[in-house]
């Protein structure tokens, strides 16, 4: 029964994943902003859907660790799997943002997780600002594509030209079939959270581990398939942007909204192991992401 409601979970976070994605993106092309943009708010935030509504799922059932290790799991899978998938199928070069503003940020994300999880706790006022830093960076982030939309739009009427400069992952579904698919991925994804968490709960109990440590391994890795496939069709395509802003969107999303939902449906406890040695792990995959960007100029 435990096995059925852990795959039961998955298969349904995978087709929620998929439809909020689709749609997503379709709108995002519809306001025609750039790769990588649509990689950070929108690919990046909207695959991260299912870590959200695992971590405060998880923190209302009081086991607030499978949310903290959800959001290190997944912040450590993005960069060591996703990415590193991604540069298997095509290499890439050094995106425009690598390392200022995206990479530094990310950094900054990531030590503040570490900051937290040394008092033990996670209040929820500090998940409050945890949320207003997210929003602050999504407005700034929305101001520079609109910035950059006049700039473009001004340019194709200039010279004429029908065709945008920056193509397409793929054909834009039409905008009312988006807006349903984004709402049918929003109401699945709380549905296959809770019967994720019910499942790791139990798989936790059967087999006398923390379920810190299902959140860790099974539960980070199955909630970043969406993330994978989404990263997997933008490399086959040759959008690398896309797939790295992607990977920095989801894992600022993690660190600063999922964590902070979080903590707003109750006292999010930060056990001592995750800040010491699976934290290290996460600063240390980030490091080694920017490193190889920045001082090999591309990802290979």
């Amino acid at each position: 029964m435990t096995f059925i409601l852990i795959l039961a979970g998955f298969v349904l976070l995978g087709i929620a994943g998929e439809a909020l994605l689709r749609g997503a993106v379709s709108i995002g092309q519809h306001l025609h902003v750039s790769p990588i943009v649509i990689g950070i708010l929108i690919v990046g935030l909207g695959t991260s859907m299912p870590e959200l509504f695992v971590g405060v799922q998880a923190t209302w059932n009081g086991t607030p660790e499978i949310a903290v290790g959800n959001v290190i799991g997944s912040n450590i899978a993005n960069i060591f799997l996703i990415l590193g998938t991604a540069a298997l199928i095509q290499p890439f070069v050094r995106p425009t943002r690598a390392v200022h503003p995206d990479g530094t940020i990310l950094i900054i994300a990531s030590l503040g997780i570490i900051g937290l999880g040394m008092q033990g706790i996670v209040h929820y006022w500090q998940g409050l600002i945890l949320i207003a830093a997210l929003a602050a960076l999504i407005f700034q982030e929305c101001m520079e594509a609109q910035k950059k939309r006049v700039i473009k739009m001004n340019e194709v009427a200039s010279s004429q030209s029908a065709e945008p400069a920056d193509a397409d992952v793929v054909d834009p579904l039409p905008l009312p079939l988006s807006v349903v698919l984004t709402l049918v991925g929003l109401f699945m994804l709380p549905v296959g959270a809770a019967i994720l968490i019910e499942g790791a709960s139990q798989m936790a109990a059967s087999l006398g581990v923390s379920a810190g440590l299902i959140g860790l391994t099974i539960v980070a890795i199955g909630t970043s398939l969406p993330e994978l496939a989404s990263v997997t069709v933008a490399s086959l395509r040759g959008h690398s942007e896309l797939a790295y802003g992607n990977v920095v969107g989801s894992n600022l999303f993690n660190s600063l909204g999922i964590l902070g939902a979080s903590s707003l449906a109750g006292p999010l406890e930060f056990p001592w192991i995750m800040v010491w040695f699976d934290g290290s792990i996460m600063i240390t995959a980030t490091l080694l992401m920017i490193g190889f960007i920045w001082f090999g100029n591309k990802l290979s």
